[in-house]
């Protein structure tokens, strides 16, 4: 078994999981990622056979990168739409990147909505997985993501440096920019003074969302601070 993959099983029963709740057509998606997740996405596919078109991600600093990423594929598989309700970063933004129209949620004065991407890294060491490839993204945005602008933060050392993009109209301040790229060293408090401003980019121009519409959906449930992942039909 791969050290990775190793640290996944070791790792999937001591961090928290994610919260996975069902309110038709929508199914919300919040918390860490973990492996086990996976199956209980199959649960929700067969017992919401036909009744689900949108997949909302919501409080969630991501997890294990490739089960979000089979997530993802089968997101985009089954043609379904996603939203960003608050924070979404890793393993959660890529899920976020397969649906078919992706949009932020509407504008809410008590949460900020983001995404935040970056590469892979190992579980345990925490290193960057220099294997992995910016295929994935490359895919889901139909070629609007070019290479060398994927690497420029699937190669982020750090793995709290993000590139993190933010709705045009959504910002704190007019002149705040649209897209930051941090390297992981900033003060989480100060992120948007002291990581780097990316001016001529957007959400829309590189396909992390396909709308600058938004999508207006209820609050999310609070995600599970259980170390096993949590369904609302269960």
């Amino acid at each position: 078994m791969a050290v990775s993959s190793l640290a996944a099983a070791c790792l999937s029963s001591k961090v928290r999981a994610m919260s996975f709740h069902a309110a038709p057509p929508l199914l919300y998606l919040g918390g860490s990622v973990v492996p086990e997740d996976w199956n209980t996405w199959e649960e929700a596919m067969i017992r919401f056979d036909g009744q689900l078109t949108t997949i909302v991600l919501h409080d969630s600093g991501g997890g294990d990168s490739t089960t979000g990423r089979k997530i993802g594929i089968d997101i985009r598989k089954r043609g379904f739409n996603s939203v960003v309700s608050g924070r979404c970063s890793s393993a959660c933004a890529n899920m976020f990147l397969a649906g078919v129209d992706r949009q932020y949620a509407s504008a809410d004065k008590n949460r900020r909505h983001v995404l935040g991407y970056h590469g892979s890294y190992n579980k345990v060491t925490k290193e960057l997985n220099r294997n992995r490839t910016g295929d994935y993204f490359i895919e889901m945005t139909n070629g609007k993501m070019s290479e060398d602008f994927v690497e420029r933060f699937i190669k982020l050392e750090n793995r709290s440096g993000l590139m993190r993009f933010f709705h045009r109209h959504q910002r704190l301040q007019y002149d705040d920019p649209m897209v930051q790229l941090c390297k992981g060293t900033e003060e989480r408090a100060k992120r948007d003074e002291q990581c780097e401003r990316l001016p001529d980019i957007d959400a829309l121009s590189v396909g992390v969302v396909t709308s600058w519409n938004t999508t207006s959906v209820p609050p999310p449930p609070t995600p599970t601070r259980e170390k096993k992942t949590e369904a609302s039909w269960r």
